[in-house]
């Protein structure tokens, strides 16, 4: 028998156990810890005490065959978390992030790896779409400095696109991410495994990744919906950056307004499929964000700072050709657009030497970067 013994295990260490069985959800383990004096007893109880407790007799036939098995020695489980490096907190204890304690059906067991810090008191859940225009990465390096810089945690889900993009711009400006899973912590199902290197860099870096899934659980894709509820359950405020009107996004924006936390959305143009999500928000009354002031006063924060990434510095065109070109960056940038040297020469009629040179004088004056192939207005 697997089991293991009552007086040598961790209180904790039952509902470590109970988590890794996965058909005893959020309720079912309320309704053991109200029935029994700890969790020890509830899983060594008999099935008439478990039905007693509130349990369904088919859940209760399914537990006790699996507490028989392999799969219910707890000093395995304890093995894979060492090994893994993977922590775990009950939603017990002290240090278990008291915005997730506030949800409905918050989970029992939170598995974390790197430092999940309470004290960051102010957290702002940052999603989107997996496919995003250069308006919502330009949303993304416009909007986030200014919230870092307020020591606001960014929190978001790893997933490829507006999700990495969030969780990185917070690594480069030295701030604080987690990252919310829809699988198992283990080296085997962090996913997507295209940001397996961000995951590292996260927790390097003072973050962790969160998960509600035991060590081993596939990233299997009904798992993700339920992950997004504790996405918005960390956070005061969830803001919405490009997505679908049917997304993931819009599924953590509905658990952020069932969980009485405010919804934030970036307007974007009408006619594009990234933007009929966040626009439907706003229709439906999540709050427009048109600046990062409109986020910090979500969080009861007024600054007069200037930001460091904004110049205050007033620049003056020294040729009719350099101010021409610069207007013409002027205007892409408000369409969070970038520009090459062709489309340059197409609309403006100038010739390329003269185009040429000035992008290079901009360039000298740290107005423009160049990526290889576009331009772009810092």
């Amino acid at each position: 028998m697997s089991t293991p013994d009552k007086q040598s295990t961790d209180i904790n260490n039952y509902y470590l156990a109970f988590s890794h069985f996965q058909k005893i959800g959020p309720v079912g383990m309320e309704r053991l810890e109200k029935f029994f004096p700890d969790m020890c007893q509830a899983f060594f109880a008999s099935s008439l005490e478990l039905e007693r407790a509130g349990l369904r007799p088919s859940i209760v036939r399914d537990f006790l065959i699996w507490r028989k098995s392999p799969a219910a020695s707890i000093e395995n489980m304890l093995n894979i978390l060492k090994k893994e490096k993977i922590s775990f907190l009950t939603w017990n204890n002290p240090n278990y992030p008291s915005l997730l304690k506030e949800i409905s059906s918050p989970p029992p067991v939170l598995y974390y790896k790197g430092r999940v810090n309470d004290n960051l008191k102010n957290r702002l859940a940052v999603v989107g779409s997996r496919k995003f225009s250069a308006y919502g990465e330009k949303a993304i390096s416009e909007l986030l400095p200014a919230i870092i810089e307020s020591n606001i945690n960014i929190i978001s889900g790893l997933a490829l696109g507006i999700d990495a993009l969030a969780h990185q711009k917070a690594l480069d400006l030295e701030g604080k991410t987690w990252a919310v899973l829809g699988s198992g912590l283990d080296s085997q199902n962090i996913y997507p495994t295209e940001n397996i290197r961000l995951a590292q860099e996260i927790i390097e870096k003072g973050g962790a990744l969160i998960s509600e899934f035991p060590p081993g659980t596939p990233p299997y894709k009904q798992n993700f919906p339920q992950r997004n509820r504790i996405i918005s359950g960390l956070s005061q405020a969830t803001m919405v950056i490009e997505s679908k009107e049917k997304s993931g996004a819009l599924i953590t924006a509905k658990y952020a307004l069932e969980q009485n936390r405010e919804v934030l959305s970036i307007p974007g143009n009408i006619f594009s499929d990234f933007s009929s999500g966040p626009n439907k928000l706003i229709q439906s009354g999540a709050k427009t964000i048109l600046n990062s002031e409109d986020i910090l006063e979500t969080f009861n924060i007024t600054t007069s700072r200037i930001s460091k990434n904004k110049k205050n510095t007033v620049y003056s065109p020294e040729t009719k050709e350099e101010k021409l070109i610069y207007n013409y960056f002027e205007a892409s940038k408000s369409r969070a657009e970038k520009i090459n040297t062709d489309e340059i020469a197409r609309n403006l009629k100038l010739d390329t030497s003269i185009i040429n040179s000035t992008l290079s004088i901009l360039e000298i004056k740290g107005l423009i970067i160049n990526d290889g192939t576009n331009y772009e207005l810092i």
